[in-house]
């Protein structure tokens, strides 16, 4: 529902409101026992040739958070929330206004993928919403020679999701965080052939409040006295730590001696890993913890806060320009030549940020010529993308431990030339 007040001959008020309700169910089960259903198999995905796959005398528990062993797991969910947003808009001149904003934003939650409980990964993540506070300006000079727009912002998210890797499956995690910052865009016409684009973003983005997260690439989450743990059994991470310095790395030397491994050793001094690291099982080492040791075992790994943290993929400035210029060529027939070229500052491609997560500053430029037909009923373009041939890092993610902790980065596209031809009918 949305509503228009006229609260005088400039002023102008618009009102809404929604109500959002969302119900989702999945039923799943971990792939690990997907080789046991023939690949040409078109009936029910969850058979299996294997019988009995489930109860007493079963192999396979598709579901250990319910009693009993389950085929599949069932889960469902439901959220509702109701949004609005208002606008106070006041027009100083024709040309010229002046604008306030609320809003309220939401975006359902959802169910993460069965992992075993070894991982600790909740099997749902809640909705996020969002306040989102703007103010702004819009303006027209010059009898339309120079547009002039500027915004100022603040949002502040509530179960901000974010997604990561563990034991090779994307799950999602919510945190707050207060996002603020400015934008300005201009059109400049210096004469009815010309036209040129500027405009500049400053965007600061941090994770509000204290939020616990264990880092992939250091598991031990900095503690000198926490003992790395790379599980043999499946190549995941866990950590062990003590109530004293020594003590867990007393305790993993004893239990990785009947299992036939060795001790804990420490890394590398250029390695930036406080912690000391060992093969184990992070299962037999959680078993075997003396009654009120105060040991430890932590998968995946020691978590630590990641407060004021800038959020991945929030590069903090943006600039970008393009100019073009239309030319007469006769026959009612025009020339466009456009150049444009855009830099996008730092940014972090991981929430935990450090210098292995930045992603450094890049610039892309492209060109475009095209010659239009008399009333533009037809066209011809030329255009060359990225024209410098630039490879820069533009985002990455990091897997997870059982599959190597490799970072999978994304790249601009390379250099790209073609034409393309159009008409209107």
């Amino acid at each position: 529902m949305q509503v228009y007040f006229d609260l005088s001959d400039r002023l102008t008020l618009t009102g809404g409101l929604r109500y959002n309700n969302d119900k989702k169910d999945v039923t799943a089960r971990t792939t690990l026992i997907s080789f046991l259903n023939p690949y040409a198999n078109d009936g029910d995905p969850f058979d299996t040739p294997i019988t009995p796959l489930t109860g007493p005398s079963g192999l396979f528990d598709a579901d250990p958070g319910t009693p009993g062993q389950q085929l599949a797991q069932f889960r469902e969910v439901s959220f509702d929330e109701i949004t609005g947003r208002a606008v106070l808009a006041f027009e100083v001149t024709p040309d010229n206004s002046l604008y306030a904003s609320y809003s309220r934003g939401y975006k359902s939650g959802g169910i993460n993928p069965p992992l075993s409980p070894i991982f600790a990964v909740s099997e749902s993540f809640g909705s996020e919403s969002i306040d989102a506070f703007e103010i702004g300006s819009k303006n027209v000079f010059a009898n339309g020679a120079l547009q002039l727009n500027a915004t100022a912002f603040y949002y502040k998210y509530s179960g901000l999701q974010l997604s990561r890797i563990v034991a090779r499956t994307s799950v999602n995690d919510t945190v707050d965080a207060n996002i603020w910052g400015v934008e300005l865009e201009s059109v400049i016409r210096p004469d009815p052939n010309w036209l040129i684009n500027l405009s500049f973003s400053y965007l600061n983005a941090k994770v509000a409040g204290d939020q616990f997260f264990s880092n992939p690439r250091d598991p031990g989450g900095g503690d000198p006295d926490a003992v790395i743990i790379k599980d043999i059994s499946n190549g995941a991470h866990c950590a062990v730590t003590g109530p004293a310095p020594g003590v867990a790395d007393a305790f993993v030397a004893g239990v990785n001696a009947a299992l036939g491994l060795r001790a804990p050793q420490e890394f590398p001094s250029d390695g930036n890993i406080a912690s000391s690291g060992a093969f184990g099982i992070c299962g037999v080492l959680a078993s075997a913890i003396p009654a009120n040791s105060g040991i430890q075992v932590l998968s995946p790994g020691v978590e630590v806060n990641i407060k004021g943290n800038t959020l991945p993929q929030a590069p903090n400035v943006k600039v970008s320009m393009g100019v073009q210029y239309t030319a007469e060529v006769g026959n009612g027939m025009t020339l466009v030549p456009r150049v444009d070229i855009s830099m996008t500052g730092k940014q972090y491609g991981n929430i935990f940020n450090g210098r292995i997560n930045r992603i450094q500053p890049f610039v892309q430029a492209n060109a475009v010529l095209q010659l239009n037909g008399a009333d533009e009923r037809w066209f011809v373009r030329g255009f060359v993308q990225n024209i410098f041939d630039s490879n820069s890092v533009t985002g990455l993610y990091v897997t997870d431990a059982s599959s190597g902790n490799f970072t999978n980065i994304y790249t601009l596209d390379p250099r790209r030339y073609g034409v393309a031809i159009g008409a209107k009918f």
